[in-house]
């Protein structure tokens, strides 16, 4: 097949992801303000598993269909750098917003609290030497570890949430048609993902680039792009809370995708010790979480304890700073 066609199929599945992307948060924002669940929750748990999706498919098929476990991996660790740029983006462009934004701490800390617990495990596959890791033939079992982190985390989760002031929305749309329409766009994400699996894949062929390096770049920016279009939706409306749940849960998510790869790869492991392209990527994303979770500690600890929340200069200009480095990752990947 043509390379320029196969470069439209794929900007037409980007297109259509972009499109769905936006509506899910939307759905999500109005379920925020229609109902008692925390925003976190919704962010973290709910729109970060359907943005997710796309993850989750395209690495199935990379697996069963594809046959190349290489694209896993490049597809997680580059989505979740993605993601973090994404963030980083919203940050620097939206820090007045931030400094107002009503923030559920306690949700968003227990998903950094996953996030190192399973970037700590992800290190240890890849810096370690094979004969010290815990594997039982092509099973390793760092990423079912991640699997049983995700599930822990998602119990301790705080389901409710800890504002009682009411949200305003003058959307006429029930919970019930918000939840319908939130799921046939999941529905049609599922397929636009698995689409675009295959189209990354003859992409890479054509121009002979390596499928790691091939699923960090087309695989991971495609199926960022939910996360990027419903976290800059979700800003737009002020609801920080549910975008930084949805950044930071669909990071986590991710590794449950290695976990459900890597016993859906019978032949060998997905994780690969001493792959430089994958330490790279772990590496400047535990930095970005880093300046995340120091940015929520500020805030937290001098902004939100005041009686009249007010953007300070240092506080803005700290925003942009820590934004520009978490924004800064994916782009030295790039450059490297």
């Amino acid at each position: 097949m043509p390379l320029v066609v196969l470069f439209l199929a794929y900007l037409l599945l980007a297109g259509l992801l972009v499109f769905l992307s936006d509506k899910l948060g939307l759905y999500i924002d109005l379920l925020d303000k229609k109902t008692k669940i925390s925003g976190a929750f919704l962010g973290g748990v709910l729109l970060a598993a359907v943005t997710s999706l796309p993850e989750l498919f395209t690495s199935v098929s990379a697996i069963l269909i594809v046959r190349e476990n290489s694209l896993v991996v490049g597809n997680i660790l580059g989505s979740n750098l993605f993601n973090l740029m994404v963030l980083g983006i919203c940050l620097v462009f939206g820090y007045k917003a931030f400094a107002q934004a009503k923030i559920e701490y306690r949700s968003h800390f227990y998903t950094f609290l996953g996030l190192a617990l399973i970037y700590a495990l992800i290190a240890y596959g890849l810096f370690v030497p094979t004969r010290f890791q815990p594997a039982v033939g092509p099973v390793n079992f760092i990423c079912i570890g991640a699997l049983v982190v995700y599930a822990v985390i998602l119990f301790l989760q705080p389901k409710s949430s800890s504002e009682e002031e009411e949200k305003e929305t003058d959307s006429p749309l029930t919970v019930r048609q918000i939840v319908v329409r939130f799921s046939i766009c999941a529905l049609v994400l599922i397929g636009a993902s698995i689409a675009i699996t295959s189209v990354t894949d003859l992409i890479a062929e054509e121009i002979q680039l390596d499928a790691t390096v091939a699923g960090a770049l087309f695989l991971a920016v495609a199926t960022s792009l939910p996360e990027l279009v419903s976290c800059i939706s979700l800003c737009r409306r002020g609801n920080f809370n549910a975008s930084f749940g949805d950044i930071l849960g669909s990071c986590l998510f991710n590794f449950c995708i290695i976990g459900i790869g890597e016993l859906l790869s019978f032949d060998r492991s997905l994780i690969v010790q001493q792959e430089k392209e994958s330490m790279l990527m772990t590496i400047l994303t535990i930095v970005g979480l880093l300046a995340v979770f120091a940015l929520l500690l500020v805030k937290k600890r001098t902004i939100d304890n005041r009686e009249e929340k007010k953007e300070s200069v240092g506080f803005s200009v700290l925003t942009i700073l820590l934004g520009l480095l978490t924004f800064s990752g994916y782009l030295i990947y790039l450059a490297l």
